[in-house]
């Protein structure tokens, strides 16, 4: 018995997961924690339809239940289909890894009996169980943070590494569109991912990569894979064309999954703070993260071999979306402070 819930009566557990990319990748070691746990339990994970391809291989979820992220103003009217299905399938226990108003209401509508999530945003009325997000919480690692929600269950000694499991059709398409590209076996790849989600303020300037690239391709035998999302693919184009041949265009040209094999088959990735960044720390792959805006204290990518290159100036980080004076957080970080980095590994 925990805080009033008795462990061996959660037959069905059920997790909200979180909406992004890079958070989701930070949710596995909790996940995992929770298989353990509650190690005869049907978990079930709630999350966005477009996020499906990265819990569909998790050996530690037994069902994978999507829906559509509705942009009207009233999204509860998308819900209703889906919370009559919930409750049908009459799970005992939730935890709601994110901290919007919306993902609580969705589990307090479905009826689930215990509802575990940070208070925060007028929510604290729809959870049984409400964690505080305290100014320490928010000051610690999305990893350790996450943990934090299931702590309630158990003591955890310490963090386990975030895993994404691939299949062997991921793989088996990764080597095949390298070979279409022409990269022959045991060729040198370094990845890099200009973009980010969350608006310009995180990123680096494009330019700077197609240089980064270009110095990279001529100090080294290396092609450089270009990732990106679909309305990327102006930007990484132009950065294709400090390249030539040694550049190979992948922008919105992958699933999720497609995306980390070959994220895997990289020797190493240069990003700013994204999701693909979790993407490749999950798959083994070093990572090289140029961080502005944002903390790496909290989102930088998790395990050893990894490098975070920014500057310390007084705004940063600041966390806003565009910068609102000369974006020196990223401006002062120079090609060769990069390369001088990626020199280590190459």
């Amino acid at each position: 018995m925990k805080d009033g819930i008795n462990l061996q009566k959660v037959n069905r557990l059920l997790i909200r997961g979180v909406n992004w990319v890079g958070d989701t990748i930070l949710t596995y070691p909790s996940v995992q924690q929770l298989r353990i746990l509650f190690p005869r339990s049907h978990i079930a994970i709630l999350v966005v339809d477009h996020l499906v391809d990265l819990w569909r291989t998790s050996p530690y979820i037994d069902e994978v239940i999507s829906f559509r992220k509705e942009k009207k103003t009233n999204p509860l009217w998308g819900d209703l289909k889906l919370i009559q299905a919930l409750k049908k399938k009459g799970f005992d226990l939730a935890i709601i890894f994110p901290r919007s108003l919306h993902s609580a209401l969705q589990i307090f509508l479905a009826g689930v009996p215990i509802r575990v999530g940070y208070q925060s945003g007028g929510r604290s009325l729809l959870l049984t169980h409400g964690i505080p997000r305290t100014e320490e919480v928010l000051n610690i690692h999305r990893i350790y943070y996450y943990q934090k929600l299931i702590e309630l269950f158990g003591k955890i000694e310490t963090a386990l590494t975030p895993k994404l499991f691939l299949r062997t059709e991921d793989r088996l398409w990764a080597d095949q569109t390298l070979k279409n590209f022409g990269v022959m076996n045991g060729e040198l790849l370094i990845g890099m991912n200009p973009g980010a989600t969350y608006g310009m303020a995180k990123c680096w300037p494009p330019e700077r990569f197609g240089e980064l690239g270009r110095k990279l391709s001529e100090n080294f035998r290396v092609k450089i894979l270009l990732f990106g999302k679909k309305e990327e693919q102006s930007m990484v184009g132009e950065i294709g064309k400090f390249l030539g041949r040694k550049g190979i265009d992948l922008a919105g040209k992958t699933s999720l999954l497609q995306l980390a094999a070959l994220l895997e088959r990289c020797h190493l990735l240069i990003t700013n703070d994204t999701g693909t960044m979790h993407m490749a720390a999950a798959v083994g792959t070093p990572v090289v993260a140029i961080f502005g805006s944002t903390n790496p204290v909290t989102t930088g990518p998790w395990g050893v071999g990894h490098t975070i290159v920014r500057k310390e100036i007084p705004c940063s980080p600041c966390f806003k979306r565009m910068c609102p004076t000369d974006h020196r957080c990223m401006k002062l970080i120079t090609v060769n402070d990069i390369l001088k980095e990626c020199d280590k590994y190459l």
